[in-house]
């Protein structure tokens, strides 16, 4: 098994669902093929590279996964589908009901046309960083220098709004009711 880490992300509704709400039905969903999933608190990021759409809903989960990155990328991808993400109607970096990627997968570097890992673009990325760090300083296993690293890059990051929307332990009983 792998120490998986993923950043979500939704910024549109999606049937009666708010992207609150998405992201918790979809942590929901994940907990199946993630075992022992842990949530960062959510929170609340200015769209980055298109900035006229709604603010986001950010926030990372990590757990360990017993398969292969691309299995784990079909299951992200079809739990971004059941949730309302169509990528042919939709542009880049633009509003989308659910994002979900995978930023670390144990130790593993991927690079092909369908999956980099670690995400290529982590390090540019406050909306990513402040919750995947929020998640990773919780665990005692965590490689020290990558944790740093993180925080250096994090630190070189200016004018990126990043506001706690809510709690993990809220969010947690929020997830608990989607059963």
């Amino acid at each position: 098994m792998q120490r998986v880490v993923l950043g979500l992300g939704s910024n549109r509704p999606h049937g009666n669902k708010s992207p609150l709400d998405i992201l918790a039905f979809a942590c929901a969903a994940l907990s199946v093929p993630v075992k022992d999933l842990e949530f960062s608190s959510v929170y609340r990021t200015a769209a980055m590279y298109v900035p006229e759409q709604d603010d986001f809903l950010n926030m990372a989960v990590s757990g360990f996964y017993d398969g292969s990155p691309h299995e784990l990328l079909g299951i992200v991808s079809g739990i971004e589908a059941d949730f309302g993400r169509d990528r042919s109607v939709e542009f880049r970096n633009g509003p989308r009901p659910l994002d979900i990627d995978i930023e670390f997968f144990g130790k593993l570097s991927v690079s092909d046309s369908d999956l980099v890992i670690p995400h290529p673009r982590i390090r540019e990325r406050a909306f990513v960083l402040v919750p995947v760090l929020d998640i990773l300083q919780k665990s005692a296993d965590v490689d020290k220098d990558m944790l740093e690293f993180l925080k250096k890059s994090l630190a070189s990051l200016e004018g990126q709004r990043v506001e706690k929307a809510l709690d993990s332990v809220e969010f947690k009983a929020l997830v608990s009711g989607c059963s």
